[in-house]
C-alpha cells in the first residue's frame, strides 16, 4: 500500500473591529502599524544589502538513515537566517559590538520580541523572491525581458505573531480580543472589540481544546524526560505534540487596513490523511476514482473516472462574466482616453478597478466550489490539472480584449489555488500534469484531430478527428485525453 501523508488545509475567518472601538485604540493600530512598516523596511534594506545570505550553506550531520554521523552541505533555513540578522542588529552580551546604523533598537526602541522576528521573516521572505525575479529577468533576452522586477517595499499587513494577540473562546464570548499595541511611547495590551460570524465559536473551541491537549502533553513529556535524565525527544513524542489530523487550530492573525476600517484575519490550520502519492495510488489501486479537468479561458470541463470507466462529465461555464468583465475594461479605456495622459501616482478608474477585482475573486471561488462538490458527491481520490503557464494572448489586440484575456489567464492560477484549498479541506489530492497535446489528439485514437465552429463562426466549439471520424466537445477533449495519460503512466 501507498505510505500515507497528510496535507494542510487552510481557512481564514475574517474579525471586524468594531466601529464602536473608541479613538485611544484606532490611534494605537495606526501606531502600531506604522512601527511594523518601519522594522520590515529596516530588515528589508539589511537583506538587500547582504544578498548572499541567502545563498550561504551550513555543514549538518545526518541524524538517521544509513549515512547516520555522516556531515553534508545545506543551505540556511528561515531559522538560520533569522539568527544571523539577529546577531547584526539587537546588542546582547554574546553579540554586542553591533553597527550603529544596523540598530534595530534605535529605529524601533522597545518593539516587542515577536514584532521584531515576523518583520526578520516577512523581509527576507520578500528579499529572497526580489532576488529571484532579478536573477530571471537578467537572463532573459533584452529585446523581450521588459522592465527590471521593482524592488521591494513594506508590507502594510502585520502578522501579529502569538506573543502580540490573544484570540481565545472566552475572550471572544466575552465580545473582545486581546491585542499589544503601541499606544504613545509605550507597548501596552489593549481588550479590541470585534465582529464575527457565528461560527468563529466552534473553530475556537476546537481549537482551544487541541492546544489545551498539546499543552498538557508537553508538560507531561517534560517530565518523563527530566526523571529519566534526557532532553532529547523520541519520535513518537514529537509526533504527539503536533496537531491531531482534521482538527483545526487557529494560527497567527494579521492586522489589516481597510477602507471600511481596521479587520483581523484568523486563519485556521487542518491536516487532513491521504493515501499516498497519487502515482503509488495509480499503480496500487486499478479502480481509484479520478477526476480529470481542463480549465479553459471561458469554461472548465471536468470528467470522472472510476478505472477506466466513465462516471460522468461537468461544465462550468463563466463566458458571462469574461464577458462583462471586457465591457468594464472598455469603459476604463474609453475614460482614460477621455482624461488623457494618468497622472503618476495616482489611481484613475479606481472603482471600476474594484468592480473587476471583484468580479475575478467571485467567479473563481464559484468555479472552485463547484469542482469541489462534484469531486465530493462522486467520491473522487484525485484532481488532475493541466500544468497551463505562462499563459500571454496574442498581438495585434485593442487594450481592453487584450486587458481582458490576459485576467483570463490569471484567473486560471486563482482556481487552481482554491480548488487546492477546498480539496484538502476533504481529503482530496490535487496534483498538476503535463498538458501536451491534450487538446490537440483525438481520445480515441490518439491521432491529431481539428477543433471547428458547427456553423463556421464564432469559437470552435467541436474537435474532429480526421484519422477515425471521431467528434466530440472540443473542451471536454483535453480532460479524456488527461485520463489516456495516467493509464499509461504519465500519470
Amino acid at each position: 500500500m501507498p505510505a500515507e501523508k497528510s496535507i494542510p488545509a487552510t481557512r481564514t475567518v475574517r474579525l471586524r473591529i468594531a466601529p464602536s472601538a473608541n479613538a485611544g485604540k484606532v490611534a494605537a493600530l495606526a501606531a502600531t502599524t506604522a512601527e511594523w512598516e518601519r522594522a520590515v523596511a529596516f530588515y528589508t534594506d539589511l537583506f538587500l544589502d547582504h544578498p548572499g545570505v541567502f545563498d550561504a550553506r551550513r555543514t549538518v550531520v545526518l541524524p538517521s538513515g544509513p549515512d547516520v554521523g555522516k556531515t553534508k552541505e545545506a543551505a540556511w533555513t528561515d531559522k538560520d537566517r533569522l539568527t544571523w540578522a539577529e546577531s547584526v542588529t539587537v546588542a546582547t552580551p554574546t553579540h554586542p559590538g553591533i553597527v550603529p546604523e544596523r540598530n534595530f533598537g534605535a529605529t524601533c526602541p522597545g518593539a516587542p520580541r515577536d514584532l521584531r522576528r515576523a518583520a526578520i521573516h516577512a523581509a527576507a521572505g520578500t528579499v529572497q523572491g526580489y532576488l529571484g525575479n532579478l536573477r530571471r529577468w537578467d537572463a532573459a533576452n533584452p529585446k523581450r525581458r521588459g522592465k527590471p522586477p521593482k524592488p521591494p517595499h513594506p508590507h502594510p499587513h502585520l502578522t501579529v505573531y502569538g506573543q502580540m494577540a490573544t484570540v481565545r473562546l472566552a475572550d471572544y464570548r466575552a465580545g473582545f480580543v486581546r491585542l499589544k499595541v503601541k499606544a504613545g511611547a509605550h507597548w501596552m495590551w489593549e481588550n479590541l472589540p470585534v465582529q464575527a460570524p457565528p461560527y468563529l465559536d466552534r473553530l475556537l473551541a476546537e481549537s482551544d481544546r487541541e492546544r489545551e491537549r498539546i499543552t498538557a502533553e508537553r508538560a507531561e513529556q517534560n517530565r518523563r524526560m527530566a526523571a529519566e535524565g534526557r532532553k532529547a525527544r523520541t519520535e513518537a513524542e514529537q509526533r504527539s505534540l503536533r496537531p491531531t489530523p482534521g482538527v483545526w487550530v487557529a494560527q497567527s492573525p494579521t492586522l489589516i487596513q481597510r477602507r471600511d476600517g481596521w479587520w483581523l484575519h484568523l486563519p485556521f490550520e487542518k491536516r487532513t490523511k491521504i493515501a499516498g502519492k497519487a502515482e503509488d495510488r495509480r499503480l496500487a489501486e486499478p479502480g481509484l476514482k479520478v477526476g480529470t479537468i481542463d480549465l479553459n479561458a471561458d469554461s472548465v470541463a471536468a470528467a470522472a473516472w472510476e478505472g477506466p470507466r466513465c462516471l460522468g462529465v461537468r461544465t462550468v461555464w463563466h463566458a458571462r462574466e469574461n464577458a462583462k468583465r471586457e465591457k468594464v475594461l472598455q469603459k476604463v479605456a474609453r475614460r482614460q482616453k477621455r482624461s488623457g495622459r494618468p497622472v503618476k501616482g495616482e489611481r484613475s478608474n479606481a472603482g471600476l478597478w474594484r468592480t473587476i477585482a471583484a468580479l475575478d475573486a467571485a467567479v473563481a471561488w464559484r468555479v472552485a466550489a463547484a469542482i469541489v462538490a462534484w469531486a465530493v458527491l462522486l467520491g473522487l481520490q484525485v484532481l488532475v490539472f493541466e500544468h497551463l503557464r505562462p499563459y500571454r494572448p496574442e498581438r495585434g489586440l485593442s487594450w481592453s480584449l487584450r486587458t481582458n484575456r490576459k485576467r483570463a489567464y490569471w484567473l486560471r492560477g486563482k482556481v487552481l489555488a482554491h480548488v487546492r484549498h477546498l480539496a484538502a479541506c476533504h481529503g482530496i489530492l490535487m496534483v498538476e500534469r503535463n498538458p501536451a497535446w491534450t487538446s490537440q489528439a483525438c481520445p480515441h485514437c490518439s491521432h491529431l484531430g481539428e477543433r471547428f465552429s458547427p456553423d463556421g463562426r464564432g469559437y470552435p466549439s467541436r474537435f474532429r478527428c480526421g484519422h477515425c471520424g471521431w467528434t466530440g466537445d472540443a473542451n471536454v477533449v483535453a480532460a479524456l485525453n488527461l485520463q489516456r495519460k495516467s493509464r499509461f503512466g504519465w500519470f
